[in-house]
């Protein structure tokens, strides 16, 4: 049974009288979503029977038999004979004698034409509601939201908006506000004759450009050209005279860009001439140059028989060895940067205004201070694995000492070396293998004015063992050199489903921690920064960890 027909106040009007088995026991009128008790079997409106059931003994007004929510039960038997029973149409009092059911009452309703309906020009202001047969009489009539074409353009409009668009139709008759004669012509003509014909509007002198200063009706201005035919002539005459003199000042600039141009071009000529000479000098530095190059590719193969060495031993006496040899090869190295500075000083003695022709030359001795510039990268990597060597971890806890902070933090600003490692710690002997990286010049959004501090899970030899992903608490510290009493930390856990946590399939996993750790200038002011050294604290929690 439709509810939208059969609502709580009931206005059905039955075309035949309600038999009592179709009307409710509690409030008399036709049942809406009837229930059956299962005790009693009469029937009830769904909305009466809740209301009955919330008092504190409901009971049948018949047999007073109790009724309870879990006694009754939806009596679809009754709900479709009650949409069967025929009603007359609601709107019947405004003519309609249509008899439906009740099932069918609700279609019906849709398509009744003495239904009342709201105007379709209702979004446009139209507030009226009519009956769906005088709808198409209101809407030719009397709706003032109809449209109807302007007289003057045509154009289709809201019957309201009428005088508002006559008053600003471009096609509307109009006269001249000036008050000339002119008649008979659309508001767009009087635009174009105020602006082109009207002698009444106001206009410039032609000789304005010349300096005349008159301005008035245009009928004034043509009489005042008449007039002044003479102070015209004689202001054209001047200007004539000063364009005379402003390109006989041309020429004359003209012509001394011309004799610039010949003194240009012997200078041309001699450094032609240098060029050449300097060009000679550069190929016998090349056989100079490429010597260099082959003294810097042994110095690079021998550093990586040191890493290859590093890597395989784990005996001191063998590391001290090694970095006594080390210190030999960074003595080489400097020696071999010192040859190169002066072989630069020797190619670019040409000095003056010929300086710039020994750029190929520079261009090379750039390219080997750069090969040296890789190996000081390497000669600080190698340091720092001897630091990695002497310094492991196994509770879980890095303390790292920072020296020549200064120095670091201006390779990271110049772009030699952006970001530092931490020697591995570890959890426990056979534990998770970690790190720190950090970034002194900041790393995306803290780059140039924060340090940013990262965490790295690390490929380890027992990560078979251990459980994954990576879930332990870490925190990050900066610790205060005075009173240790204002060390700066953030906190975080891990997010399982980065792939920073999973297991690591590569030497270490993607750094995850702080871009915006702290700022430069705090880390720079005491008491973080002392004797050019910070330290930096990693924490990672084990106390919940089980060993393999």
């Amino acid at each position: 049974m439709n509810s939208e027909v059969t609502g709580p106040d009931m206005d059905l009007d039955f075309a035949y009288p309600l038999e009592d088995r179709y009307k409710c026991l509690l409030c008399g009128r036709c049942l809406r979503n009837p229930r059956q008790s299962l005790e009693c079997g009469h029937r009830f409106c769904e909305s009466c029977l809740t209301e009955e059931l919330r008092k504190d003994a409901p009971r049948c007004p018949v047999d007073k038999q109790a009724l309870s929510a879990n006694g009754v039960f939806p009596d679809k038997g009754a709900e479709r004979e009650i949409g069967q029973l025929v009603v007359n149409c609601v709107n019947k009092k405004a003519g309609c004698e249509i008899q439906a059911s009740i099932k069918e009452l609700q279609e019906h309703l849709e398509e009744c034409k003495y239904a009342t309906i709201e105007c379709i020009h209702k979004s446009k202001g139209c507030n009226v509601q009519v009956p769906r047969c005088h709808l198409a009489e209101h809407l030719e009539n009397e709706c003032q939201f109809r449209q109807e074409p302007c007289k003057f353009c045509q154009e289709l409009i809201p019957l309201a908006q009428t005088e508002d668009h006559t008053k600003q139709c471009p096609k509307a008759p109009s006269s001249c506000p000036n008050g000339c004669e002119l008649t008979g012509v659309t508001r767009e003509e009087v635009e174009k004759h105020l602006q082109d014909e009207c002698p009444q509007s106001e206009a410039n002198c032609r000789f304005n450009s010349y300096g005349c200063t008159f301005k008035g009706p245009r009928s004034h201005v043509s009489e005042h050209e008449s007039l002044s035919m003479a102070e015209h002539l004689l202001m054209v005459t001047s200007n004539l005279a000063n364009l005379e003199l402003s390109l006989s000042e041309s020429r004359r600039e003209l012509q001394e860009v011309s004799n610039q141009r010949d003194l240009f071009k012997n200078t041309v000529t001699q450094q032609a001439s240098e060029i050449t000479s300097l060009k000679q000098k550069s190929e016998k530095q090349d056989g100079k140059i490429a010597s260099l190059q082959k003294m810097v590719a042994n110095q690079t193969d021998k550093l990586m028989k040191f890493e290859q060495d590093l890597e395989t031993t784990a005996k001191k006496e063998e590391v001290e060895g090694q970095k006594r040899d080390l210190v030999a090869v960074k003595e080489t190295v400097k020696r071999t940067e010192n040859r190169l500075t002066k072989l630069e000083t020797r190619g670019s003695g040409g000095g003056g205004v010929f300086s710039g022709a020994t750029g190929e030359v520079e261009t090379q001795l750039a390219s080997q201070d750069r090969q040296l510039g890789i190996h000081d990268v390497r000669l600080a990597e190698m340091d720092l694995r001897f630091q990695i060597l002497e310094t492991a971890s196994f509770d879980g806890t890095l303390l790292w000492k920072i020296k020549d902070y200064t120095r670091r933090k201006h390779d990271a600003t110049t772009g030699r070396t952006l970001s530092l490692y931490s020697q591995p710690f570890y959890t426990s002997r056979n534990g998770y293998k970690m790190c720190a990286r950090v970034y002194l010049n900041g790393d995306g959004m803290g780059k140039g004015t924060h340090m940013s501090l990262f965490f790295v899970v690390m490929r380890g030899d027992y990560d078979a063992l251990l459980p994954w992903p990576f879930r332990q608490k870490v925190t990050l510290m900066l610790l205060d050199q005075d009173q240790g009493r204002r060390h700066l930390s953030d906190t975080f856990r891990p997010d399982p489903t980065s792939s920073s946590f999973k297991r690591p399939t590569s030497d270490m996993n993607i750094a995850s921690g702080c871009p915006l750790f702290v700022s430069q200038a705090v880390v720079e002011g005491s008491p973080y920064l002392k004797d050019d050294t910070i330290f930096i604290k990693v924490i990672v929690e084990t106390s919940d960890l089980v060993g393999p």
